[in-house]
């Protein structure tokens, strides 16, 4: 996870906290995030239980992460 994507997360704590309809930008960055993170390439979706494993697994690893430092 880099800085920048930590910088995003941390600015925009309510895009992964709660749930909420995302625009497009939002949703394309979160899944750029994911795929950063895992190394996959999940593809946005629509899919509101996928969204919410996405988001969970970002902020296990933001966590990781901060821990780190």
């Amino acid at each position: 996870m880099t800085q920048e994507h930590i910088d995003y997360i941390e600015s925009n704590m309510l895009l992964f906290t709660t749930s909420r309809r995302y625009a497009p930008a939002e949703l394309q960055k979160i899944y750029e995030i994911y795929n950063a993170v895992t190394g996959e390439n999940k593809k946005v979706t629509g899919c509101g239980r996928c969204q919410t494993n996405v988001k969970q697994i970002i902020l296990f690893n933001y966590d990781k992460a901060r821990r780190k430092d």
